[in-house]
Order: C-alpha cells, then sequence, then structure tokens
C-alpha cells in the first residue's frame, strides 16, 4: 500500500512537472514590414546651427528650406533590399557658427533591409537606424559641429 502512494505521490509530481514546464511565450510576433514599404523622399535635413545659406534674411535648421538642390529617395523594396538616391551635403567651417553649406554629387546606395518595432535598418554603415513614425522615417544622424543632427524621409 505504501508503494502504491509511492508510485501515485511520484506520478502527480512528474505530470506537474511536465505542465508547470509548458511554453508561457504565448506571444504572437507579427511581421510588420508592410508598414514600411513603400518610396519616400527627404523632406529635412536637419543641422546643429540654423544657418541662412541663401541669403534671404531667414537661417532655418533643415537645409532643404535653404538650398533647393537638396534632395533623395529611398525606396524600400517587398523582397526586403532598399534604393537611395541622395545628395551630398558638404559642410565646411568657415568661422564661429558660420559654414559654407552647399549640395555635393548625387550618391546612390543600395542593400538588405529589417524592420521591427517600427524601427529600419538599412544594415549599411553609411547610415543609422531609422524609426517609422506614421509616414515618417527619421535618421539620427547626431554629428557634431558641424554636422547633420537628423535626415527624415516623408512616405509618398
Amino acid at each position: 500500500m505504501l508503494m502504491k502512494k509511492y508510485t501515485y505521490s511520484l506520478f502527480t509530481c512528474l505530470v506537474l512537472l511536465f505542465v508547470s514546464c509548458s511554453s508561457d511565450d504565448d506571444t504572437t510576433i507579427t511581421d510588420d514590414s508592410a508598414l514600411v514599404i513603400g518610396t519616400y523622399s527627404l523632406t529635412e535635413i536637419n543641422v546643429n546651427v540654423a544657418q541662412d545659406v541663401d541669403e534671404d534674411g531667414t537661417a532655418s535648421n533643415n537645409m532643404l528650406d535653404e538650398l533647393d538642390c537638396l534632395n533623395g529617395t529611398l525606396i524600400i523594396n517587398v523582397d526586403g533590399t532598399w534604393d537611395l538616391d541622395l545628395v551630398a551635403l558638404n559642410i565646411t567651417s568657415v568661422t564661429g557658427d558660420f559654414y559654407a553649406i552647399r549640395c555635393g554629387r548625387t550618391d546612390n546606395f543600395t542593400g538588405k533591409w529589417t524592420f521591427q518595432s517600427s524601427v529600419l535598418d538599412l544594415n549599411a554603415t553609411n547610415f543609422s537606424t531609422m524609426v517609422l513614425n506614421s509616414s515618417v522615417l527619421t535618421e539620427g544622424v547626431n554629428e557634431d559641429l558641424p554636422g547633420v543632427l537628423n535626415r527624415k524621409f516623408t512616405k509618398q
């Protein structure tokens, strides 16, 4: 009789052990990459100190307000690839908080991307991760003076 109770208790403990070890990871990972797929236009390149590059009497941190030649198009493809045509921003220190700022050449970049929790990673050393907020991708560049704080691309 004692052996039966012992066997029954051991069997009950084993069942409880297996039940308690079942996976608690019922969280479902959703693939929200469809949110980021599309074509984006460069809408802001913000610098640390407002500049009046076009000499119209109004300084701006957004160099797209100052230079008509700045533009860029970022395409995020369904197949996990991306393509970016971007006019380079050339900044040269002149004196104090004043800089010679002009458009450079148009560069083309390509690669493979990943997207998770609203963060787009272009997996490229030339670019930081970008955060998607509604239809705007923001890349925090955070360069020291004279430099670019961030770039923003808006979905078309």
